[in-house]
């Protein structure tokens, strides 16, 4: 499907650029994460979802290993307990608790795909 795309030359460019700034684009997605945990006070599931839908497509896209993604699961995991412990359950907590649960099963999928 990329071949097909590839000759395409505005999206081969896009293409090349995303894969120039990874790093941004994994900091976009880490930073609209915290967005909506921290300054977002409302649920929507288009935005979860919308989100997640990104950060599986740029793994796939990145290749990236589910260790990594484990390891963001720990952090969300810190997060969560510091937000119990702190403000009980609030809605900062389920909502860490929310992506959590997603990314861990986004994690296990591709460990499976490993």
């Amino acid at each position: 499907m990329l071949k097909k795309l590839n000759k395409n030359k505005y999206i081969s460019s896009l293409l090349s650029v995303l894969e120039r700034n990874k790093s941004v684009v994994l900091t976009v997605i880490v930073l609209s994460i915290l967005t909506d945990i921290f300054f977002i006070s409302g649920n929507s599931d288009i935005r979860t979802f919308g989100i997640l839908g990104l950060s599986i497509v740029s793994i796939s896209f990145y290749k990236l290993r589910s260790q990594l993604i484990f390891i963001f699961c720990l952090i969300l995991l810190g997060i969560m307990f510091a937000a119990f412990l702190f403000s009980g359950t609030s809605i900062i907590t389920e909502k860490v608790a929310v992506w959590f649960v997603l990314f861990f099963g986004v994690g296990i999928v591709r460990q499976w795909k490993e």
